[in-house]
């Protein structure tokens, strides 16, 4: 039997306005604590966190829900991987520029690969 992960249904909260809001990603979990709000609002009337002890007034006088539908970020880190290609020119080719700027740049790029060439054999 396969169990898929278990999601966090709440992406995040904030206070905006006086509201405390928070951020549902899916319907079914903002629905659920629709369902419990009234509960949620009399027991932190009821018992004030520790955090807002020192203040005079509560942080919010409100609680709302909304679902987001964007999509989550991932927090993974990308790893950078060095590409390593082995040269197939031998640098032995004919070069036919008239340009002169051109020609010394392509002159340099031929002796980069000889050089290399001979540092591999």
């Amino acid at each position: 039997m396969f169990t898929p992960p278990v999601q966090r249904m709440i992406n995040f909260a904030y206070i905006k306005n006086r509201t405390l809001f928070f951020v549902f990603n899916h319907p079914v979990g903002k629905q659920e604590f629709d369902n419990s709000i009234q509960s949620i609002k009399s027991a932190l009337k009821f018992h004030t966190p520790l955090e807002c002890k020192e203040c005079d007034a509560p942080l919010f006088d409100d609680i709302k829900a909304f679902v987001t539908h964007t999509p989550k970020r991932s927090l993974q880190e990308h790893k950078e991987t060095e590409h390593v290609y082995h040269e197939r020119s031998s640098g032995n080719f004919e070069i036919n520029i008239d340009d002169e700027k051109l020609n010394s740049l392509v002159r340099s790029i031929q002796e980069i690969i000889k050089k290399a060439n001979n540092n591999e054999s």
